[in-house]
């Protein structure tokens, strides 16, 4: 037998003694060899839970008499159990940001794909809505996390801030970094480049970036934005990859984020008759379509999560 490796995991038997009874031969361990014996008695005392069979060796006195537990027990009596799996506790997460799609989207898709149950503190994009995360629920979390922003994750005892650090986190608990050394450095690459593709957005549709003056300069640069290829980084990965998702075969946290903004691109472009976004990146688009259909997804895609609107009102000047 070849020698089990360092890093093997040894399953514990657990035996089912009720078979043996007083009287019953068998066979029992003794310094290393198996020696003929009887069994004297079985005992359900929970004293005796290590070892509760007494069998006495044939041909020697009692004095000699012991007891064994099964792993030194031979006897077609003798049953082994499966131990009790114990049940993996479900992940509960409170989960905040903005009454919007923006970042949460990406975290409701996750949540919704993995069957997370979570909590999701939405706070509207007026006054009211700013001074319950500033005033009231900032402060709660900043006791936890001096990083306090939107969002934010609790989960247990552990309070998660900052977009991809959130992303991350999530990625370790539900094992969705991507599978190996490669996927997972490629998870990470991916999630800051589509962030900076959700950045070029923002710096578009909201007016105290001072990018936009005017809806005229708005659609402008939105299609100079779209006209420059946003996606093309992705569509090359996937390209290389040859996966149908962006680390492998299943989707990982990056995608849910691409898929996002593939969307939010996809509804800007429409809004400005700026053509097919997808007319140059056909596996991205293969890749949209795929991720839409994800059964999973669909609870998510018929909620109103994702009717809301992907901005805060303030860019209502300009956005979709």
């Amino acid at each position: 037998m070849a020698p089990k490796g360092k890093g093997s995991k040894v399953v514990k038997k657990v035996y089912d003694y009720s078979g043996l009874e007083e009287g019953m031969k068998c066979q029992a361990e003794a310094d290393g060899s198996y020696y003929a014996a009887e069994i004297v008695q079985v005992s359900t005392s929970k004293n005796r839970t290590k070892a509760p069979v007494k069998i006495s060796f044939k041909g020697y006195e009692k004095e000699w008499d012991t007891w064994v537990s099964g792993d030194q027990l031979r006897s077609k009596a003798l049953k082994t159990v499966a131990p009790e799996k114990k049940e993996k506790e479900s992940m509960e997460v409170n989960f905040g940001y903005w009454k919007i799609r923006g970042l949460g989207a990406v975290f409701r898709m996750i949540f919704e794909y993995k069957g997370v149950k979570y909590t999701d503190n939405q706070y509207e994009g007026s006054k009211e809505g700013a001074a319950k995360w500033f005033k009231e629920d900032k402060p709660k979390i900043l006791e936890k996390n001096p990083l306090a922003n939107l969002p934010y994750l609790q989960c247990g005892k552990e309070t998660i801030c900052q977009t991809n650090a959130c992303l991350a986190y999530l990625g370790r608990r539900l094992r969705m970094n991507g599978l190996g050394r490669d996927a997972q450095a490629l998870n990470e690459q991916l999630l800051c480049e589509i962030y900076d593709v959700r950045n070029q957005i923002i710096e578009l549709v909201y007016p105290f970036k001072t990018v936009c003056r005017d809806a005229a300069e708005h659609k402008e640069k939105a299609l100079k934005h779209l006209s420059g290829g946003p996606f093309k980084k992705f569509e090359a990965v996937l390209e290389k990859a040859g996966s149908d998702y962006f680390c492998g075969k299943l989707p990982s946290v990056c995608d849910f984020h691409i898929w996002e903004m593939l969307d939010q691109n996809k509804l800007l472009a429409e809004k400005h008759g700026a053509g097919d976004v997808f007319e140059s990146i056909p596996k991205c688009k293969a890749f949209y379509d795929r991720f839409r259909a994800l059964p999973k997804l669909e609870t998510y895609f018929a909620s109103e999560a994702y009717k809301f609107p992907i901005n805060n009102p303030v860019a209502d000047a300009y956005v979709l």
